[in-house]
């Protein structure tokens, strides 16, 4: 008798993850596994009383299973020790810890020495020690420190890491006991005891978690509530600790983009845009003095005569324009010729008006006497002056902006050092700019976001000249200049964040802070400034504390996902920058942070983010982003995924996911789909809200199957990935007899109506505006015309999935997404057959959802007009298996689509004798299944070499498969190896070769009389 019988006693064990501690229902754990961890065993404990039924239901097209949690009850025995459940379970959290120490030093996983503050060489060794949601297994100890080489992550617990947090507020700790039970790992076995009191083969019922604290039952016992594995798709967050930080108040690093300090300032010379000057004829004109009537003072105190000209020695304009503060002059409303000062002298003339003498520089082009004195006055350029300040290194932020703006700033009017304006920022963000000259004349102070709002406000644009002796410069790139930390936008329009693309031209800021020529002084209040910042273009993210990174560039790249306060959106979004390493920050000789280096390569998708006096402040993780992965393995590394460096598995590379080892998931499932689909996605999957499962979800329908907990008869129940549709008998789990049903209540049929006439597609997920790109939808016609014009749509978003794959064409995207409508609408466009019955609890117990069973029963109606079923073939959609009582409910759906897969294939190794190949093992199958298995004694194959197809060799009997040789009852004439064997021509292949995958005529025929089948 086996787990699988009817007859006999059910009984059960419960293990927890990490607790020495198991349970049983009074027939004791026989055939388990003694020892909890090498050289520790469990103690078994009576206590189970109550198992509730396993409950679970998925949707026909895909997804992730529904499973209702089962609740162990466990009886409370007040005299029992230590080892009562009332004690073990009734621990409320880290204040019910016994023995305890707390870390000294953060543990990433994979390492062995875990370093405390206390002593507990006095504890017996090896042992099991518990730190967070981790056992470990403790080889040894001494006062300072615990050994545990080859014992993280023991006694099926996840290995975690464990940091020091919150300037050492938050400090894990190291107890004796496990204090918190939510979360925990867990299994429940069952197996039939014989009437002689032994035991048959244990079976994984449930192999999951504790989702929920234990619940106390009026003090007399104590309920655990147990989903399976497959539910932690619904925890899926990004790993605490060691790899998880925040930006750096206080300070930030400049490297060579965004440091460039940049502002503007100009004389207002309103209206015209330059300052004008009544000649004085009275005095004498020549080409080298003119006399001006002193309208305003600005020429003598805002105006240097000592600046560049913008001439060389030869009279070549080397400049488009003299410097904005040298006195350019020129005549004709100011398109006339030029004149160049080398002096202004205050004096009167001889009708005692004030008046400016001006002594001229004469050019080749200067203008001439004549020309001066038929002229009436002149016109002085006022040009936006530029200044910027190149700021290095490690800094104090944002006191660095006045620091710089205090050194380097100018303080006078005087020399190219010099300027109009000086200007500070304030505690409370303001911006307050001073006059450096008493002229009476106004002047404007300009800030901007990017090039190009300066370019916009600013014609024309390249008059506008910053100068360092007598080289000038143009406005700075919008990579280079600090922009993004100072927000310039009022309190009604939306900060600006992005310069890149020309559909960002209109939401850059320029202000213009004009300070009167009386008053001095003007103030301007900011927006805000940041606290923090990454400004894009820089090669690195200053924060608060380590990722965990290499300390030195290794050329592997790691994903870095930035959650960070939208404040247009008011929102949190999600970025992601690829990072090569991490480094500390050095301030003044004090470590005060850690720069992780980015790789610029892989900013396209990114934009500036910071914290702000308002919002919440950014959080830095390492994360997990898809690169091209098929669909299949992209769900294995979100599985296999802890924290990356390929601890559980080679899939765990992400600092998300949910921290299985390769046990607890049918790897060949998943992979086994991934050939059936032409899908690959990219991106990071922690966006669209975080909302994993339903990302999952649609990933699941496009390719059509769904995630279960799969029973096996090993014992071992595993995440598995199971095709929709795929009623073949070769891939049927139990078969029904009409006798096994249960009388009451006797099968039943019924229509499942869920019907899809509409698909919407949606893909090209932006993870900065949070949203789907593009769209495209897929109607049945045929269907939406029978159901009278009605559209029951389904939609699948699509966050990695983008047309970079595929293209952005209709035929590219119609192309794409065609397969996968013609699955589902053949599949979900007509009602199914439903059929529901009760079967035996043994009988039923390799059975979970997405199973496929064989069904016969006089009482069941397939397709046809006609009562009764033989051997039809059913997918398990929903199930309530009932473990202490009898009975397992069943709902089955039928499709009627006859289904195939690809027909058998071997490669041929080598070639003995003439008569007898040698096969590869799994060159088309999983490793748990060989190839040659697909072939039986009797089977007729052909011989396709590779490339050469039409010179295939047809018609070879198999006359003997003794492992991986296949031996012919005649020669082979087989010359070169690398071909594959495959069924021959379908009207000489075996019954079951011809069950699988051959192409149909165009009258949907095989060999001219039978039906074409359905390719799953």
């Amino acid at each position: 008798m086996s787990f699988t019988s009817d007859q006999g006693r059910r009984v059960f064990a419960l293990e927890i993850g990490g607790l020495i501690y198991r349970y049983h229902s009074g027939a004791g754990c026989t055939g388990l596994n003694t020892l909890i961890a090498t050289g520790i065993n469990y103690v078994d404990i009576e206590g189970i009383t109550a198992v509730s039924a396993f409950g679970a239901s998925i949707d026909p097209s895909g997804g992730i299973g529904e499973y209702e949690p089962i609740n162990v009850t466990l009886s409370i025995n007040k005299r029992g020790g230590a080892s009562d459940a009332g004690v073990v379970f009734g621990r409320c959290g880290a204040r019910s810890a016994g023995t305890r120490a707390r870390l000294t030093a953060s543990v990433k996983r994979g390492e062995s020495t875990v370093s405390i503050n206390t002593d507990l060489t006095g504890l017996s060794y090896p042992r099991l020690l518990h730190l967070g949601a981790e056992s470990i297994r403790v080889n040894s100890a001494t006062s300072t420190t615990l050994t545990v080489t080859g014992g993280r992550g023991s006694a099926n617990t996840p290995q975690q890491n464990h940091s020091i947090d919150l300037e050492g507020v938050s400090v894990p700790e190291v107890t004796t006991e496990i204090t918190t039970f939510r979360g925990r790992r867990a299994k429940l076995h069952c197996a039939h005891q014989y009437s002689d009191g032994s035991l048959s083969a244990w079976l994984e019922v449930c192999n999951g978690f504790i989702e929920s604290t234990p619940i106390i039952e009026q003090g007399d016992s104590i309920s655990l509530s147990i989903v399976p594995m497959v539910a932690l798709i619904d925890t899926v967050v990004t790993d605490k600790g060691l790899n998880q930080t925040q930006l750096l108040h206080g300070y930030h690093h400049f490297g060579n983009r965004g440091n460039l300090l940049e502002y503007g300032m100009q004389i207002n010379a309103e209206p015209y845009g330059f300052n004008r000057y009544d000649l004085d004829h009275s005095s004498t004109v020549t080409a080298s003095t003119i006399t001006v009537f002193e309208e305003s003072t600005t020429l003598e105190l805002d105006y240097d005569v000592s600046l560049p000209t913008g001439l060389d020695s030869n009279d070549e304009w080397i400049l488009p324009r003299p410097h904005p503060r040298y006195p350019f002059i020129q005549i004709n409303q100011g398109n006339g010729p030029a004149c160049f000062p080398t002096a202004i002298t205050s004096t009167t003339n001889s009708d005692g008006r004030a008046v400016y003498s001006i002594a001229l520089n004469s050019f080749a082009n200067s203008a001439n006497a004549t020309q001066l004195a038929l002229s009436y006055y002149i016109s002085v350029h006022a040009n936006v002056e530029l200044k910027q300040h190149v700021i290095t290194g490690l800094k104090e932020w944002p006191s660095i902006i006045n620091d710089t703006l205090e050194s380097d700033g100018p303080s006078s009017t005087a020399g190219t050092s010099g300027g109009l304006i000086s200007w500070r920022l304030t505690e409370d963000n303001q911006v307050i700019a001073s006059k450096l000259s008493q002229s009476g004349v106004p002047c404007n102070l300009y800030l901007w976001t990017n090039l190009e709002a300066f370019k916009d406000n600013n014609e024309p644009w390249p008059f506008a000249r910053a100068f360092d002796g007598n080289q000038s410069s143009l406005a700075a790139s919008s990579q280079n200049r600090v922009w993004y930390p100072i927000d310039l936008s009022k309190e009604d329009q939306a900060p600006f964040e992005d310069y890149k693309g020309t559909a960002n031209r209109e939401s850059g800021y320029y202000v213009t802070i004009k300070v009167d020529g009386t008053q001095t002084t003007k103030t301007h209040q900011l927006k805000d400034v940041a606290l923090a910042y990454y400004q894009i273009d820089e090669d690195r993210i200053l924060t608060e504390g380590s990722l965990g990174l290499p300390t030195t560039a290794t050329g592997e790249l790691f994903d870095i996902v930035v959650s960070y306060y939208h404040r247009e959106s008011e929102g949190i979004r999600e970025q992601t920058f690829k990072a090569s390493h991490e480094s500390v920050a050095t301030f003044n000789g004090v470590n005060v942070g850690y720069y992780i280096h980015i790789n610029r390569s892989f900013l396209r998708d990114c934009v500036s983010f910071g914290d702000w006096a308002t919002g919440e402040r950014a959080l830095i993780t390492r994360g997990g982003r898809f690169q091209n992965e098929r669909i299949g393995t992209a769900l294995l590394q979100l599985l296999s995924s802890g924290g990356g460096g390929t601890v559980n598995s080679t899939y765990d590379v992400f600092n998300v996911g949910c921290n299985l080892d390769l046990n607890h998931i049918d790897e060949d499932s998943f992979l086994s789909l991934d050939a059936a689909s032409p899908f690959t996605v990219s991106g990071q999957f922690s966006g669209v809200g975080a909302n994993v499962r339903e990302i999952i979800n649609s990933l699941l329908k496009l390719i059509g199957a769904v995630m279960i907990m799969k029973r096996s008869a090993t014992g071992a129940s595993q995440i598995a990935l199971v095709p929709i549709g795929a009623e073949r008998s070769a891939d049927v789990s139990l078969e029904i007899e009409a006798g096994d049903w249960l009388t009451e209540p006797a099968p039943t049929w019924d229509n499942y109506e869920d019907v899809v006439t509409q698909i919407k597609y949606m893909y090209d997920y932006d993870v900065q505006e949070d949203k789907y790109k593009s769209e495209v939808f897929f109607n049945n016609q045929e269907a939406i015309s029978r159901y009278g014009g009605e559209r029951s749509q389904i939609t699948l978003e699509l966050a990695g999935i983008s047309s970079d794959q595929f293209g952005r064409g209709a035929g590219n995207v119609y192309a794409e997404f065609l397969p996968t409508s013609a699955r589902i609408f053949n599949l979900l466009s007509n009602p199914l057959r439903l059929w529901r019955g009760s079967i035996g609890t043994g009988q039923s117990s390799l059975l979970d959802l997405g199973a496929y069973v064989k069904c016969s029963s006089p009482h069941l109606r397939d397709y046809s007009d006609n009562y009764g079923v033989t051997d039809g073939i059913a997918m398990v959609r929903s199930i309530r298996q009932e473990l202490m009582s009898e009975g397992c409910e069943l709902e089955l759906i039928t499709t009627g689509l006859t289904a195939v897969a690809w027909n058998s294939s071997a490669t041929v190794a080598t070639m003995p004798t003439n008569t007898t190949v040698t096969v590869n093992a799994n060159d088309f199958s999983s490793s748990s299944i060989s190839d040659v298995s697909f072939f039986a004694v009797g089977d007729v194959v052909d011989y396709v070499p590779k490339g050469a197809q039409d010179t295939a060799i047809i018609g070879l009997t198999i006359s003997d498969i003794t492992s991986n040789t296949i031996t012919f009852t005649s020669a082979h004439t087989i010359s070169v190896a690398g071909g594959t064997l495959e069924p021959t021509t379908y009207a000489n292949a075996s019954d079951t070769h011809k069950s699988d995958a051959y192409l149909a005529s165009s009258s949907d025929l095989l060999n001219s009389t039978d039906d074409a089948k359905e390719y799953n």
